[in-house]
């Protein structure tokens, strides 16, 4: 999803996927934000990571502590909420 001059296009991430259904669809929205807010304050703490690699888990753990945002607790509920539990 890359634009001329290399710039990141993020215009169809929320667009859902003729193939998706709403839980996938939910999951992966769900995913993306969590990253984004990860990402973020990861920055904030000084922590340099490349904005292009899987995130380390000692920083996904550090960030789950500071903020009690918990990816997996987010996926529960989704699919709790989409009948899948």
């Amino acid at each position: 999803m890359r634009a001329p001059g290399g710039v990141i296009n993020i215009s169809g991430v929320y667009e859902k996927d003729e193939w998706e259904t709403d839980l996938s669809y939910a999951r992966r929205i769900a995913q993306y934000d969590f990253t984004e807010r990860l990402r973020i304050w990861a920055a904030e703490q000084g922590i340099k990571m490349n904005a292009r690699v899987r995130i380390p888990i000692n920083v996904v753990e550090k960030y789950t502590q500071a903020t009690g945002d918990d990816l997996a607790g987010i996926l529960e509920r989704i699919d709790r909420e989409h009948g899948m539990q």
